[in-house]
């Protein structure tokens, strides 16, 4: 499946200098499929050792480090003969061990010559926090769920994207505003994990994504459940099944009393955080004032929780392309609920996006999504019908120098002298 990443990881595998590859990404966005569906393109063979469903792979790395050893063994294990250059080794939820920074950092300083790949069960930004010498021996790559882009492509439809690419010039016709319509519904319902749309795209149908992404949720829950003590897991499980009645709220951000009537901060902190730390959700930030650099006015009480791909968002409120497609706006359904998770997630996956965040005034304007780009920070306003008596972009633009703030409509790509407007369907492309 055709995937924006192969690029970047064939420029990895290129790499004069090249380091260990850790590939980095949420829950259930592919990063097994990538790997495998990489090694496949670009090696000769590709051994996979999973620390989580391969229980035997731990003791490939007990006792005393032996390089040649370990390598015999992992050849051994894999049916393989590991060859440098040929060779892709990939280790999938490395952290599931005790000794987890010691083995990353036996594998940067004595397998240089191999390429080698890694993931991580937890968030990647915490376990390199706690183990800081690792952080110049690790090339980092982000993964997340498919664009809205690339679903078009693996549906054959590349055309779409040299026309949004060029629609300054040549504007969209009426017949493909159309299409382009169909296929954001779709695409809303399906979302972009992998393995979803791969079957979607074989089968051409929605029952089997509708299956599937019902047990990716439940194996989620299951996780969940498994949680020591239990009484903990029953709150984690507590703060994800409220995400869909957090975000269809007004007031998108994150309430403890929401979980429950009753609930206080100090009881779920620790349900919330397992939940960012294991990749179940991603937070938005709010920043206190949005000057650079942005991650030192981020405000760690106020924050919006969303999930990892717009399609299971979708099924967690139950709905089906029928539903979504007899509204008129079907991104204003829920609220902004399915708005928000769909545009954040095409920032996140856009390179050119960084330091994601949002902001709020004193009064009640909103920006919805703030960005760094060098030491410039851009607005985004979400303004899908060009409502002109919106007032929280002026409120915005009265308080801070903005020299460029980014408009996300139904409407036609413009540009003037401040302000860019994309329509919904080509954000991938800013």
């Amino acid at each position: 499946m055709y995937r924006e990443i192969l690029n970047q990881l064939a420029e990895w595998k290129d790499k004069e200098n090249r380091k260990v590859l850790l590939l980095s990404g949420g829950k259930g966005v592919g990063k097994s499929y990538t790997l495998s569906d990489f090694g496949a393109g670009f090696f000769a063979n590709t051994c996979i050792f999973d620390f989580k469903e391969q229980e035997y792979v731990r003791y490939l790395f007990e006792g005393e480090l032996d390089k040649n050893v370990i390598l015999k063994k992992l050849s051994v294990s894999c049916g393989e003969t590991l060859v440098p250059g040929e060779t892709l080794l990939v280790f999938e939820n490395v952290d599931m061990l005790e000794n987890s920074s010691e083995i990353v950092a036996y594998i940067c300083g004595q397998m240089e010559e191999y390429h080698v790949a890694i993931t991580l069960m937890r968030l990647e930004e915490n376990f390199l926090k706690a183990n800081r010498e690792l952080e110049n021996k690790l090339d980092i790559i982000n993964i997340y769920p498919l664009s809205f882009s690339e679903f078009l492509i693996v549906n054959k439809e590349n055309s779409f994207c040299d026309r949004i690419a060029n629609q300054a010039k040549e504007p969209l016709t009426k017949m493909e505003l159309e299409k382009l319509d169909y296929y954001m519904k779709v695409y809303l319902v399906v979302g972009g994990i992998p393995s979803v749309v791969k079957e979607f795209v074989e089968t051409g149908s929605l029952e089997p994504v509708e299956t599937m992404k019902a047990k990716i949720l439940m194996g989620m829950v299951e996780e969940i459940e498994s949680v020591s003590p239990p009484v903990l897991a029953k709150k984690i499980k507590q703060v994800f099944e409220s995400i869909p009645a957090q975000l269809e709220k007004d007031n998108m951000k994150f309430q403890y009393g929401m979980v429950k009537l009753t609930a206080r901060a100090r009881e779920y902190k620790e349900a919330v955080e397992w939940l960012i730390d294991n990749k179940f959700v991603t937070p938005l930030y709010r920043v206190k004032e949005p000057t650079a650099p942005l991650f030192t006015k981020q405000d760690d009480k106020s924050f919006e929780m969303y999930v990892s791909d717009i399609g299971l968002l979708v099924s967690m409120f139950g709905l089906t392309l029928d539903d979504i497609e007899k509204e008129d706006s079907p991104f204003m359904m829920r609220g902004q609920a399915l708005i928000k998770q769909y545009i954040y997630g095409e920032l996140l996956h856009n390179p050119n996006v960084n330091d994601i965040y949002y902001w709020i005034s004193e009064a009640t304007a909103k920006i919805e999504f703030l960005f760094q780009d060098s030491d410039v920070v851009i607005p985004i306003e979400v303004n899908l019908d060009l409502n002109e008596k919106a007032q929280s972009l002026k409120v915005y633009k009265s308080k801070y120098n903005v020299p460029m703030a980014v408009r996300i409509s139904k409407d036609k790509m413009g540009m003037t002298k401040d302000m860019l407007t994309l329509p919904m369907f080509s954000i991938w492309n800013l």
